[in-house]
């Protein structure tokens, strides 16, 4: 009986360590949202309205965020630019890019779930930059993102 107490007192005790360090442990951190920033729900993923687009390359920046249960691979998706109009609609929507060529996780590998990865999408022809009138979006179907057949145990701090 004594021995049957002590083991019972050893799981106890290892299950409040185990308990503890499993709340300590910040595990991978989720990215914050910007509070400018308005992540647009399409289920599988969230993309930001915000965009940047880099000079010295000839891509489109987006902030994509993973509400699934599985890590994304890949991500394909349609680029365009249009003519922001005076009641806040887009007008004469141009495709700029590739859609057969996906975009490329450049920060936040792999994009895991529950977080916010940027992704770049090159484009075919030059965007306009300066000019304020003209905005950019991205469209992506469910069935253009892809998962990694394999989820790794390890998890990398950023």
């Amino acid at each position: 009986m004594n021995s049957f107490l002590k083991i019972k007192k050893q799981i106890l005790l290892l299950s409040a360590l185990s308990l503890l360090i499993l709340t300590s442990y910040p595990g991978q951190s989720i990215a914050q949202e910007d509070d400018k920033e308005r992540f647009i729900n399409l289920g599988l993923i969230s993309i930001s309205d915000l965009y940047s687009l880099p000079s010295k390359t000839n891509t489109i920046v987006f902030r994509i965020k993973n509400n699934t249960a599985r890590t994304i691979s890949q991500i394909y998706g349609w680029v365009y630019m249009y003519d922001k109009g005076p009641d806040g609609k887009g007008t004469n929507f141009v495709l700029l890019n590739n859609p057969h060529r996906g975009g490329n996780i450049i920060k936040g590998a792999p994009h895991r779930p529950g977080t916010i990865s940027e992704w770049n999408f090159p484009l075919v022809r030059e965007p306009f930059i300066a000019n304020q009138e003209i905005g950019y979006t991205l469209r992506v179907h469910t069935r253009s993102i892809f998962f990694s057949s394999i989820e790794s145990g390890n998890k990398t701090e950023p």
